[in-house]
């Protein structure tokens, strides 16, 4: 495997008592790229350096993040190094490894800072949000949609939000006090639902790396019915049912009426044959 010839450490300190270097290199970088040379750094003999058998060992993992070039003394990249997986969102990310030498035993420590690189985009919790607006909601009116998430740090973490033109809503972002951005529709125009039953908006995030990454989420926006034409419906509604009530009640008392004239014109019918038959 060729090495690469670019070196990428920034910062070099050797301390003979405690045994430690110090590189800085960035995330991600291939494998077999070339971090620092160790044997010059520690003032090491490369004539002896494969008899006594180096090894890399990383502090609280057992990935072989990095390998010794027993011909040169150079430390080359031999896994992945993933700054977001070593340290998530710390501000600080340093890889801690020893090297170990045999004949005579001998440990030296290695601090490798991993620089953060723009590798990740803004992200939203889901591609589509849904909001629900009353047609009555006051020109002014905030309405929260939350924030993107992004897994750099730093200028490359998210930097601010666009939304895209519309007819009806502003964009307004906040910032919290731990330093994230998250982001607020303020109502612009009034809404009108029997104009417009649903608007669809398309919020954006964006980092500050170079080169510039974004993400994006749909918002749908259903405007709710601000009874504003349901009380002519309701009054007519009422009307109607009153009407039908006078009708059925009419219809019952006439039955009623009718059938006491029945029950009486029955009696009067027996009353009457039983007079002539005496």
């Amino acid at each position: 495997m060729k090495l690469l010839k670019e070196k990428w450490f920034s910062l070099v300190l050797t301390y003979p008592a405690s045994s430690y270097v110090s590189y800085s290199m960035p995330e991600e970088i291939k494998r077999g790229s070339i971090i620092g040379n160790i044997a010059k750094d520690l003032g090491l003999d490369l004539g002896r350096l494969s008899a006594r058998k180096p090894r890399i060992d990383t502090e609280d993992s057992g990935v072989k993040y990095c390998s010794v070039n027993l011909n040169t003394g150079e430390l080359i990249v031999q896994e992945r190094i993933d700054r977001e997986g070593l340290c998530a969102k710390k501000a600080s990310c340093v890889l801690k490894q020893e090297l170990v030498l045999e004949n005579p035993l001998e440990l030296h420590r290695i601090h490798i800072r991993v620089q953060d690189i723009n590798d990740n985009s803004p992200q939203f919790k889901e591609e589509s949000l849904k909001i629900e607006i009353q047609e009555s909601a006051d020109k002014g009116e905030r309405f929260l949609v939350g924030e993107s998430h992004d897994a750099d740090i730093g200028e490359n973490a998210v930097q601010g939000y666009s939304l895209q033109q519309n007819d009806h809503f502003k964009l307004n972002v906040n910032t919290k006090a731990s330093g994230r951005k998250y982001c607020e529709l303020v109502l612009d125009k009034e809404l009108d639902r029997e104009d417009k039953k649903e608007i669809v908006l398309l919020l954006t995030a964006f980092d500050g790396g170079s080169p510039q990454r974004s993400g994006t989420v749909v918002i749908h926006v259903t405007v709710l019915d601000a009874n504003d034409n349901k009380s002519s419906f309701s009054h007519n509604c009422s009307y109607e049912s009153f009407t039908h009530f006078v009708v059925l009640f009419r219809f019952l008392f006439v039955v009623s009426i009718l059938k006491w004239l029945l029950i009486l014109l029955k009696a009067h019918c027996v009353d009457h044959r039983l007079f002539t038959l005496s």
